[in-house]
């Protein structure tokens, strides 16, 4: 497990909750996902579901960046 990424996801995590928004990760393809506080974190990757509903699967190698997004 990448400890500074899940870090990251614990600090974005309580922020979410207090503001009732989501998750926002920024992926090495340049993507942007917006995950809901559900969110699982396991060895190698996190899981959870994004704003549509979807479960989603991310590694850790594939998030370049954690914040907080509507």
């Amino acid at each position: 497990m990448d400890p500074s990424k899940r870090q990251l996801l614990q600090e974005a995590l309580a922020k979410a909750l207090a503001h009732n928004s989501f998750i926002a990760l920024s992926t090495t393809k340049g993507e942007r996902v917006f995950l809901q506080p559900d969110f699982t974190c396991y060895e190698n990757h996190v899981e959870g579901t994004n704003r549509e509903g979807e479960i989603i699967s991310l590694t850790y190698e594939d998030i370049s960046s954690v914040g907080v997004g509507q």
